[in-house]
């Protein structure tokens, strides 16, 4: 469902805001974070090649992400999602690349609500706002 930056609501909560740039302690939030459905599709918002099937958490093999990177050489990466492709898969925008977790379960306490993180780093390694790609 990143059809999310066309329908979904970004993430504000008891836990924070899921805004781009929101502060986070010592540093700031390099994506956004949109209101998902756990269990429902995850479409790709970028056509490229799936280059990297990753976890974020070190700690915690359960949380997972995708990374596709793009003709320019961004790397758009889809975080708390189930990957349903494959390492060097081609996607096109709109494809199921992922199913929601439900990454509120990771963090029972802090009023979280279920969303997908969205993040592009650019080929020179600077986070961009997805809002403006």
């Amino acid at each position: 469902m990143i059809r999310q930056a066309l329908t979904l609501d970004i993430r504000h909560d008891k836990a924070g805001s899921g805004a781009y740039g929101a502060p986070r302690g010592s540093r700031t939030h390099c994506g956004i974070d949109y209101h998902c459905t756990p269990g429902e599709p995850v479409l790709s918002p970028v056509a490229g090649e799936v280059t990297k099937l990753g976890y974020p958490y070190g700690d915690d093999l359960t949380w997972r992400y995708v990374q596709i990177t793009d003709e320019k050489g961004e790397n758009h990466r889809l975080f708390y999602v189930e990957p349903a492709v494959a390492l060097g898969q081609v996607v096109n925008v709109g494809e199921a690349i992922a199913i929601a977790q439900d990454i509120s379960e990771r963090y029972p306490d802090q009023g979280m609500l279920p969303h997908v993180h969205y993040e592009i780093k650019t080929a020179g390694g600077e986070f961009r706002n997805p809002e403006k790609a």
